[in-house]
């Protein structure tokens, strides 16, 4: 959060005489050009840099941290968090939502947890230097997150928050606690460790009075009576609970009065044997000089403010946390050596915005976390839906639910914009404003598919949220991917699946083309796949009937191909280009020396030779004049070179089988 902002190095000779210019195109890229500013004064004349060399645009892209190996199901995780937040709020029961939070802050440990394991193992340096700037993250993202739980969504009844924050301090710095574990395991004479008393003056600081007591106890003149008497000093000690006890009025009374009777004690000198007592029992009591002294000792300025407000300010409420957080700051301030106020470190200005209620500087500050917005977006979006979120826009509105709405948007956008989490963008589009469906279909079109499983992915996507257009455009790109592979099998598949007529018209155009001129049927095995599907065009059905033509002729099954032949004739589905084809078929059938073709289709034949064939080997002749030459069209998709010569062929097998089933048929047996 706190690194030097990265600069870029454009190597552009025309930006670097020019100047440049930068429009953001997406939330996470900039599109830089060289510019001659314009201004007022500007002569109106042609730039001195037109027609010099080209105008090159460059697109400065902000990487997206969650690509990184370890993190990449973060993303994955979080996302069904939200969507889990949404699906509750829109059944209408009942959210719990310090639950929601401390599922993300779980999820975050998580992978605080991994990064650490993964630094530990690893010998690559660069590896581990990105490791711990995502570890610094995380945490920052972590200690916020935490704090805004307690002061915003686990508010208590009563409002008072010290006994939380204290929790928040020893959840993340334990230090203390950690080594206040292993001297309490180490038993008596624990003083012996060269850590000891700095360990008991820390838990105090932190309020952890009890365990400091237990420690008290293991040193080895615990018998002796200055220890004695810090003991039952601090065990009278008054102690405020949030969840019932004493009322604050009767609190007060009782620890002022041990206040008053503490000083007293201290008076007398009875500690002034032991000084490290004495220090201990003055920050118990709230002595100023004390806390001013140890002040000294914490690196960030927050670190001690739960423990002096515990003893001094117990009954704080959330309302008054600002306050007293601004005095601890002068005085933490002061006791540096700080006597106006110096640059803070990121994380130090966001605790202070949230602890003095500033959700504008907040929101504002934390999205300068290099998360991508993840941070920024999950957290307003929490606070938004908990009903705990209120910022005032220019006209003195709460902008909180328009805030919320862009900043889902963007961050569905930049997951959308990712090859490996575009399937998270659309639950966050979905959820945004109402422009987000529009974006989802602008994104899935521009979606790279590099395989089958992209395209039934990206086909489900659109599916679901009812984008025909996508589902057609998706096929129809796998679709000529397979034909520019020379793969026409799954080319006519994926073209059948867009259920694109003029698209699948021009896919079966080329299998009835290569068999016009090679005679064989292209990928035969395709063809019982498609005809069992609910979408048809006339081009598909009469590929698909074609095949089955074959079939039958095949397995020599006669009459039936017959008959499917016929039909098709009779069809008027038949491209003109196969024309030739289709009635070259017929011939065999005519011509076979167990006649297969009645004479009443067998005039149906003739018929569409002589009054629709030829017609149109007339007309194309004439269209397709050049010069005195006739050059057919037909003939280009076909394997007779002479057409009269099959026109001839065609009257003469049908004439003769015509004459031999009349007299079948005529024939009484």
């Amino acid at each position: 959060m706190d690194d030097p902002d990265c600069i870029y190095t454009i190597f552009d000779n025309k930006c670097k005489a020019a100047g440049i210019t930068g429009t953001w195109v997406t939330p996470d890229t900039l599109s830089v050009t060289a510019f001659r500013p314009v201004l007022s004064n500007t002569r109106d004349q042609v730039s001195k840099y037109v027609s010099k060399d080209s105008t090159n645009i460059y697109h400065l892209k902000f990487p997206f941290i969650f690509s990184e190996p370890i993190l990449t199901d973060f993303v994955g995780e979080t996302c069904a968090i939200f969507r889990t937040l949404r699906t509750i709020k829109s059944s209408e029961q009942k959210v719990d939502y310090v639950k929601i939070s401390q599922s993300y802050r779980s999820t975050i440990r998580t992978y605080l947890e991994k990064l650490q394991d993964s630094i530990a193992s690893a010998s690559d340096e660069a590896l581990i230097e990105r490791h711990k700037n995502l570890i610094t993250q995380l945490y920052y993202t972590e200690c916020i997150w935490h704090l805004c739980e307690i002061l915003f969504v686990d508010r208590v009844v009563s409002g008072m928050i010290v006994l939380k924050l204290m929790e928040w301090i020893r959840f993340h710095i334990p230090q203390s606690e950690r080594l206040a574990t292993e001297l309490l395991i180490n038993g008596r004479e624990a003083d012996s460790h060269e850590d000891y008393w700095t360990v008991v003056r820390d838990l105090i600081l932190q309020g952890q009075v009890e365990v400091a007591r237990a420690l008290l106890k293991l040193h080895s003149s615990s018998e002796s009576l200055t220890f004695q008497i810090t003991e039952q000093i601090l065990k009278a000690m008054p102690v405020f609970n949030n969840y019932g006890g004493l009322p604050i009025q009767k609190f007060r009374s009782q620890w002022q009065y041990w206040i008053t009777d503490t000083r007293s004690k201290l008076s007398t000198g009875v500690l002034m044997e032991q000084p490290e007592l004495e220090t201990i029992v003055l920050l118990a009591i709230g002595d100023e000089m004390a806390w001013t002294e140890q002040a000294k000792m914490s690196d960030c300025w927050y670190e001690y403010l739960p423990g002096y407000l515990f003893y001094t300010e117990p009954t704080c409420k959330f309302f008054e946390l600002g306050t007293f957080a601004g005095q601890w700051l002068t005085r933490w301030m002061g006791a540096h050596g700080h006597r106006e106020s110096v640059a803070m470190k990121q994380l130090d200005r966001v605790i202070l915005s949230v602890m003095e209620n500033d959700m504008h500087q907040v929101l504002h500050d934390i999205q300068n976390i290099y998360d991508n917005k993840w941070f920024v977006t999950h957290l307003t979006d929490l606070l938004h839906s908990c009903g705990q979120l209120e910022v005032i826009g220019e006209q003195q509105t709460n902008v909180a639910s328009e805030l919320r709405d862009s900043l889902i948007f963007e961050y569905g956008c930049i997951l959308m914009s990712q090859r490996e989490f575009w399937i998270f963008g659309m639950d966050y589009l979905e959820y945004g404003p109402p422009e987000g469906l529009g974006a989802v279909e602008i994104y899935l079109s521009k979606l790279p598919i590099y395989s089958d499983d992209d395209a039934e992915q990206i086909l489900i996507a659109a599916k679901e949220k009812g984008l025909p257009s996508i589902e057609r455009d998706v096929c129809r790109v796998v679709s000529a991917r397979y034909l520019s592979e020379g793969d026409f099998g799954n080319a006519l598949v994926w073209g059948v699946r867009s259920q694109d007529n003029i698209y699948v018209t021009s896919i079966a155009d080329i299998f009835l083309n290569y068999y016009c001129k090679h005679g064989e049927i292209l990928c035969p095995e395709v063809l019982p796949q498609i005809a069992s599907k609910m979408f048809v065009s006339p081009r598909l059905v009469f590929l698909v009937k074609y095949y089955d033509f074959h079939q039958f002729y095949k397995r020599k099954e006669f009459p039936q191909a017959a008959e499917l032949l016929i039909n098709l004739l009779d069809s008027r589905i038949t491209p003109e280009f196969f024309w030739p084809t289709l009635l070259a078929d017929t011939i065999p059938l005519l011509e076979s020396s167990d006649p297969k073709i009645p004479s009443k289709e067998t005039t149906q034949i003739i018929h569409h030779l002589e009054a629709e064939f030829l017609p149109l080997v007339e007309k194309v002749k004439q269209i397709t004049a050049i010069g005195g030459e006739m050059k057919t069209p037909i003939l280009n998709h076909t394997r007779f070179q002479d057409i009269e010569e099959l026109i001839k062929l065609l009257r003469m097998a049908a004439a003769r089988n015509l004459a031999r089933m009349l007299i079948i048929e005529n024939t009484v047996l």
